[in-house]
């Protein structure tokens, strides 16, 4: 029976019936990938006489894809040059990953213990037992604790920093600290044991990071013969453990799509090892099937989340980079896959060049090659830029970042700025996403929304929030109406639905429930259906209207309806509607970011303030507007203080509340008055009115 379960699995890889069978051959320790690596398995495994060849043909093959692997040295050069202050926070960083303190998500300075445990999550103090990763529940916090933390360890991005740390100052104790680490990390994690082996993904991830990290210290006398035939065995298991064990059932999502960029990582930069040929081609084309599923057609990533999408389109743009090492130039699907994507980055990117965090963001990354804040795209966007030659994207960048001198090269930079600088003329309507963009300029100061009216999430809608018809807004280039993020994962089903229900967004609850109502920590009961009625792009106005069914379910059933008119270096007005007779109690919530100051200016009016002190004046035509402290999640796994605005309609109260949203500068002090069916905007130097009847909202006099 074992005998033709373990020729059954290998002809069936991919299959549910394969996947099944290597796991019951893993467990009963049939599966040559499952065992412990020795000598006699690099012979197998690698078409190489001996181990101390194989170093030499890695030390002298010319690098695929990425420049920097032959010039190690000249990208560590150039980071000093352009990027000085860039250059000293990485050394810091690996000077402290040699000590073992590292920065993960959104924690500091923790520790693993010396020697660093590698199941150990340090925030709840729990380690995850080494069974095989079939039976472990990494999702269950009281049996592994925040598997994300582990993980975010084993994604072994520390090990690319002192890599490059070695690069650049060329000292040894950067190259010993990593091989060191990674020797110690091979005895601790038995192939197919453990929580490090639980998820494909992070295989994929892990090996990404193996690959940059051994191609950047190939020349460093610290990687012997032993060690890199060690590295080069356990890359083919995870190989083999990727090929397998791909997420096609389970989360064919970015899930799918990284683990199949891994395939094409190991296959295409360790040609010697057995089956390289076919892993590049199988990760290959899985990326490229699956571009119509996961990419809509004006571009937005199908899971409606900004950090996911930010993931997909590395991915691709990876992708790219390893296809033209083999002179496969970039054009067809996958460039017009790649301009979708970054169109859209581009075009929700706020004016202070950070993103909003809409939908889940687990705070990880491809590959860190400098350290960013988790909003922070724009080294995604400098290198669809530099790669594209599109000088759109290289404005929306600002300037060239350092992770270009990596992955294109010490060229890669002036690559950036001959491709020039242009302001985008970008769709700002992306219906099949749902996502609308209302702004007055592209500069620092511009005004800036963005309003959501999609779908909650893609498939099962794991990572979406209940955020249907939410806006963010930017007021003078700051942002003050802002998405709280994710923050955790795994804390208690109560503190996971606080970030990603709908009081937790700039929209309306009715009856205290959430549009779309949480399950489990990943699945929900129902999701609101969003319905576009209206969507205009006017010279100095856009308006948009639409509304959505997450209230149906109510006695009796409701709906959410909210029109929006933006008059451009002026205002916005929204207007928010709950058909259901007033038989429903209803709130107008408004989130602020966490660096927002609220102050009241009377009952139905709130000033809201940047640092600088310019901010936003919200004014209400009905109900009343309290202030409450919530919480914002600037990164995933930390969470802190941001008020929050709640216009309240009590049951039989009416239907209909309209607000105003005013940009203003510190000294202003605008005037907004409700009165007759119109609203009246005014400052010291213009006065505006705008009907807010039945009919669509417009302008109706200055």
């Amino acid at each position: 029976m074992i005998a033709r379960l373990r020729g059954k699995g290998l002809r069936e890889i991919g299959t549910r019936g394969g996947q099944l069978a290597s796991v019951l051959l893993e467990r009963a320790g049939l599966s040559a990938e499952g065992r412990p690596v020795d000598g006699a398995q690099f012979a197998r495994w690698v078409d190489s006489r001996s181990p101390a060849v194989a170093l030499e043909i890695f030390r002298h093959r010319a690098a695929a894809a990425f420049p920097s692997f032959d010039d190690p040295a000249g990208a560590g050069a150039a980071m000093q040059r352009l990027w000085p202050a860039e250059t000293a926070a990485l050394l810091d960083r690996a000077g402290r990953a040699i000590e073992g303190r590292f920065d993960l998500l959104g924690y500091r300075d923790l520790s693993f213990g010396t020697p660093i445990d590698w199941q150990l999550d340090p925030i709840s103090g729990r380690r995850s037992p080494l069974v095989h990763w079939s039976r472990l529940p990494y999702l269950d916090h009281a049996a592994v604790g925040d598997h994300k933390v582990v993980w975010e360890l084993n994604r072994h991005a520390h090990f690319v920093t002192l890599a490059q740390a070695w690069a650049i100052t060329g000292d040894e104790r950067f190259a010993e600290t990593l091989l060191h680490r990674m020797t110690e990390w091979i005895a601790a994690n038995p192939p197919k044991r453990g929580i490090n082996w639980a998820s494909s993904l992070e295989v994929a991830f892990r090996a990404i990071a193996w690959t940059w990290a051994l191609y950047l210290i190939r020349r460093s006398p610290a990687l012997t013969h032993g060690r890199y035939a060690s590295a080069l065995t356990l890359l083919h298991v995870h190989a083999r453990h990727l090929e397998v064990h791909l997420s096609t059932y389970f989360s064919p999502n970015t899930h799918l799509t990284g683990e199949a960029l891994g395939l094409v990582y190991i296959g295409t930069h360790f040609p010697e090892l057995r089956g390289a040929s076919r892993w590049v081609e199988r990760g290959s084309r899985i990326l490229l099937e699956e571009l119509d599923r996961q990419v809509r057609p004006d571009g937005v990533y199908f899971e409606q989340t900004t950090y996911y999408h930010r993931y997909t389109t590395d991915f691709y743009l990876h992708l790219a980079l390893l296809r033209r090492d083999s002179g496969t130039p970039l054009d067809g699907p996958l460039r017009s896959a790649l301009e979708r994507l970054l169109d859209h980055i581009v075009a929700l990117m706020r004016p202070d060049r950070r993103w909003p965090l809409v939908g889940d963001d687990d705070g990880g990354r491809l590959l860190q090659l400098n350290y960013r804040a988790s909003n922070d795209f724009r080294d995604t966007v400098a290198l669809g830029g530099a790669l594209l030659g599109r000088p759109d994207y290289c404005f929306a960048a600002g300037t060239p970042a350092p992770e270009l001198v990596w992955l294109l090269g010490t060229g890669g930079p002036a690559r950036f700025e001959r491709a020039g600088r242009r302001e985008p003329s970008l769709p700002r309507a992306f219906p099949d996403g749902g996502y609308f963009v209302m702004r007055d300029g592209w500069d620092d100061q511009a005004n800036y929304l963005l309003a959501d009216c999609g779908p909650v999430g893609g498939l099962n809608g794991g990572h979406g929030h209940a955020d249907t018809l939410a806006v963010e807004v930017s007021a003078n280039g700051f942002p003050i109406l802002v998405d709280p993020g994710t923050w955790t994962y795994v804390a208690t089903e109560a503190e996971r639905n606080e970030f990603r229900g709908s009081a937790a967004h700039s929209t309306v609850t009715v009856a205290g429930q959430s549009s779309s109502i949480p399950a489990t920590p990943f699945r929900w009961t129902s999701r609101a259906s969003a319905m576009l009625h209206r969507w205009e792009e006017g010279r100095e106005a856009d308006y948009l209207e639409g509304a959505h069914d997450g209230y149906a379910h109510l006695v009796p059933p409701a709906t959410h309806q909210r029109a929006i008119l933006f008059v451009r270096h002026r205002f916005w007005i929204v207007r928010d509607t709950v058909v259901s007779g007033s038989a429903h109690g209803f709130e107008v919530r408004w989130q602020c970011g966490p660096d927002v100051t609220a102050g009241r200016r009377d009952a139905r009016t709130v000033r809201l303030d940047g640092p600088p002190g310019d901010g936003l004046l919200l004014a209400a035509s009905a109900g009343t507007l309290d202030l409450e402290e919530r919480w914002s999640s600037p990164a995933f796994g930390r969470r802190v203080p941001a008020p929050a605005c709640v216009c309240r309609m009590p049951r039989n109260s009416g239907d209909v509340v309209v607000t105003a949203l005013v940009p203003c500068r510190a000294a202003e002090e605008p005037r907004v008055e409700f009165a007759g069916g119109r609203v009246v905007i005014a400052t010291g130097a213009w006065r505006h009115e705008v009907e807010i009847g039945d009919g669509p909202l417009r302008l109706a006099g200055t």
